[in-house]
């Protein structure tokens, strides 16, 4: 009766048990090294918004402003791998051309969830993914809570 009574409890925790990036899913905020409020949002299909420098970008649907690429619509993706730690997170930004999607670049990130409503960030904005918190790259990390 024992056996049966644990194998039920590792089976039911198993199936409550949630991925990173279902934890991920949902609205944070935080505020930078440097006093700014930020806020990010994933969904579930892989679109984020967020704040980038003091303007918040609509994932889904933000008109490009400037450059050769003004007036186009622009997205938001992410991809989020859990087989690396710490946890890698990609932004991706993708122009939709002649009705494709075509990628424009990306913003490199780690992730170290904290709780199931903590979680720390590192944006790295020169194309190199940071490997580590540390205090070197202190400046682009940000502590988002849910909201």
């Amino acid at each position: 009766m024992k056996k049966y009574l644990l194998l039920f409890l590792i089976l039911t925790s198993v199936s409550y048990a949630q991925t990173k990036k279902e934890i991920l899913v949902g609205t944070w905020q935080g505020i930078d090294a440097n006093g700014v409020k930020n806020k990010m949002i994933f969904t579930s299909d892989n679109f984020i918004s967020m704040t980038i420098n003091n303007e918040f970008i609509d994932g889904k649907n933000y008109i490009i402003k400037g450059g050769k690429n003004d007036g186009k619509i622009g997205l938001l993706k992410y991809q989020i791998d859990e087989s690396k730690i710490p946890v890698t997170l990609d932004v991706i930004a993708v122009a939709v051309e002649k009705g494709k999607e075509v990628e424009k670049g990306r913003i490199l990130a780690i992730l170290d969830f904290k709780s199931n409503d903590e979680i720390k960030i590192n944006l790295s904005l020169n194309g190199v993914r940071a490997t580590e918190f540390n205090e070197s790259n202190e400046a682009y990390t940000i502590l988002l809570k849910r909201s």
